[in-house]
């Protein structure tokens, strides 16, 4: 069990793993915690006199510590379970049966779901079974690490986990373990572990170094990544613009992102990437201090989210210019409504272009301010267009956004 300050979570995953009859002994290395950890560890240690051994002390990461662990461990079969996770009752007794049931068997793997920061389930893990090809990695990540079981000897004989890596070292050891021992990791259907997504996991914590080293792992085994491992964290990055910590200008990190994804990429990956961070309108719509939810090809479903960042010198208004294009006509029917934005409804009557005018009634400096559009007409491609295989239910087009910091004396939609 590699740990670093998680003082709120190591009682409970240390209590997990003694629940198991079968375990002999829990190795933990501490990376020098400050937050009161070590002194649990203490305490349990005592706790557990005999099945508990821990040191404390500076480490490169997560990896080193886990080879430690792993090089001071005695035990034949070994557990890697991080310390703000858990295991669920009887997981070691089902993975000690899969490994004898599997004849040569050197790892066996089960089911997992995400827990938040008080327990609570956010649904399962992504899982796929050991006899899916190797090149759906590329896909993504299908082993949840802290349900997986292995021999300390096979452990060892590849080297253990690469300590280069600060997020993707588990990535990297299953795509090796796949690799070298196809045929003999075994599998266990029952929710085994739950992993603990919060604000101080290396999950949500390292999105760009998860994607890019994950990236640099697949390039390595496989050849290349796809874009979309990339995509998926500019999508992420997105969702919290412009509500960072400290006001972002995207459009350059994205750009920088996707630079440094080169190397892993392929010819059409690297086309494929470039043409979404350049076509995409959402991106071509934002700004430090906005973000209009829009799909890539700039149209407006039924419900339409604006995202603003309060100014120093306040913004007084968000004016989107925007086209009715549905192919049959008629009104549409709209209303925004949010925090710190006033409430206004329009009537645009026929296709051609409109602007929304809203209203932004909070001034305060650095305030995060949401807003809701809303469409009540809508069309679907599909349905409208002969051999459109479009099923979306779009309303309009979004050309441009604009923030005002004066008012704004614009014609509204009629």
């Amino acid at each position: 069990m590699p740990t670093l300050n998680q003082h709120a979570f190591i009682g409970d995953a240390v209590r997990s793993v003694f629940a198991q009859p079968e375990v002999d002994e829990l190795v933990v290395i501490d990376g020098g915690s400050a937050d009161g950890t070590v002194q649990a560890l203490a305490a349990l240690a005592d706790q557990h006199a005999g099945r508990l051994r821990w040191v404390s002390g500076a480490d490169s990461g997560p990896a080193q510590a886990v080879n430690r662990a792993v090089a001071l461990a005695r035990g034949r079969v070994i557990g890697w379970l991080n310390s703000d996770d858990l295991y669920t009752p009887g997981a070691v007794g089902r993975a000690l049966a899969a490994l004898a049931a599997l004849p040569g068997a050197v790892m066996v793997y089960g089911e997992g779901e995400h827990i938040d920061a008080a327990g609570a389930p956010l649904g399962r893990y992504p899982t796929l079974p050991p006899a899916t090809p190797i090149d759906a990695f590329a896909q993504g990540c299908f082993i949840c690490q802290p349900t997986a079981f292995f021999l300390r000897d096979v452990f060892i004989g590849l080297g253990g986990l690469d300590e280069s890596l600060r997020a993707a070292f588990d990535f990297d050891l299953w795509l090796r373990l796949f690799k070298a021992h196809a045929g003999r990791i075994g599998w266990v259907p029952q929710v085994q572990a739950l992993s603990r997504l919060h604000a101080g996991s290396i999950t949500l914590r390292q999105r760009e170094r998860v994607a890019l080293e994950g990236m640099a792992v697949l390039h390595r085994h496989l050849g290349s990544a796809p874009p979309e491992w990339l995509l998926t964290c500019v999508a992420e990055l997105c969702d919290a613009h412009p509500f960072e910590p400290q006001r972002t200008d995207l459009a350059p990190e994205l750009q920088r992102l996707a630079t440094a994804a080169q190397p892993w990429l392929d010819a059409p990956g690297r086309a494929r990437l470039q043409q979404r961070l350049q076509h995409d309108k959402a991106l071509q719509l934002m700004s430090p201090d906005a973000w209009a939810g829009v799909m890539p090809d700039g149209w407006a479903g039924p419900s339409l989210g604006l995202r603003l960042r309060q100014g120093a010198t306040p913004f007084t208004a968000i004016v989107l210019r925007c086209r009715h294009a549905q192919p049959q006509g008629g009104m549409l029917h709209i209303r925004a409504a949010g925090t710190g934005f006033g409430t206004q409804s329009w009537r645009v009557q026929r296709p051609g272009p409109f602007a929304l005018v809203i209203p932004v009634t909070d001034a305060q400096p650095g305030a995060s301010l949401q807003c809701e559009i809303r469409c009540d007409d809508s069309f679907v491609p599909a349905a409208a267009e002969p051999g459109s295989g479009d099923t979306r239910q779009l309303c309009y087009l979004v050309d441009s956004c604009q923030l005002v910091k004066a008012p704004p004396g614009l014609q509204r939609a009629s």
